[in-house]
């Protein structure tokens, strides 16, 4: 197989919008950047032409900008392929978003897709995401129903008035917003309110905010040497 990347994004996702095409075109080019997805540059008239040529990359295009609807920074995508503990962490932000809901933002899920979505994230030992493609929850790609320039998260932060105290620590986490993120935690222990959810997630804020912590103790002594 070979294909240009604007040709191969209208393909597996079914669109025909010039603008469409090259939101996800400049979105997809991140990922060629950092590494994760591999495409092969010729050069033409006028500038370069990428093109896909096998089908492990055409799989890790897709599973990346799907998983992009709900990460917009490239290199936390490009995490979750590596990294099984970000994987873990991130099927968990996936349900707490998605599960059970009807829409977001105005963008329709098909419920049963948003189940496997997050069932297939969660297998880490038999579901590759370099070979197997994810379920796709979403009728209309956010990327394409909400432009370019805003992300599902945010744009679910905006139209909400107020969030609930787990959405509030979602919206902290996936700002990397530590320190807000751990009050939050806090204040959801105070009240007792530890489900099962909120367990996994306030253990990945802890995290976050200890490695955040240590990372700024060691620029502190670079700094001071």
């Amino acid at each position: 197989m070979r294909y240009k990347i604007p040709e191969l994004l209208r393909r597996v996702f079914n669109i025909s919008s010039a603008e469409d095409s090259k939101i996800l075109k400049d979105k997809a080019m991140s990922f060629v950047r950092n590494g994760l997805v591999h495409a092969e540059a010729e050069q033409g008239i006028h500038r370069k032409q990428w093109f896909i040529t096998s089908t492990s990359g055409e799989v890790t295009l897709y599973n990346a900008l799907l998983l992009n609807a709900f990460f917009p920074d490239p290199k936390r995508v490009k995490s979750i392929f590596d990294d099984v503990k970000v994987r873990e962490e991130s099927a968990e932000v996936v349900r707490s978003l998605i599960m059970d809901k009807q829409a977001l933002v105005g963008v329709a899920l098909l419920s049963s897709q948003s189940q496997l979505l997050i069932s297939c994230l969660r297998d880490i030992e038999t579901f590759d995401l370099r070979h197997r493609t994810l379920p796709n929850p979403f009728q209309t790609l956010p990327q394409l129903a909400l432009g370019s320039n805003i992300g599902l998260l945010q744009a679910l932060l905006t139209q909400t008035a107020s969030l609930d105290a787990h959405d509030s620590l979602l919206s902290a986490y996936l700002r990397q917003d530590w320190v807000e993120a751990m009050s939050h935690c806090a204040r959801i222990k105070e009240l007792g309110a530890q489900s099962e959810s909120y367990r996994e997630l306030i253990e990945s804020v802890e995290r976050g905010y200890q490695e955040a912590y240590e990372f700024d103790q060691l620029i502190s002594l670079f700094k001071n040497q």
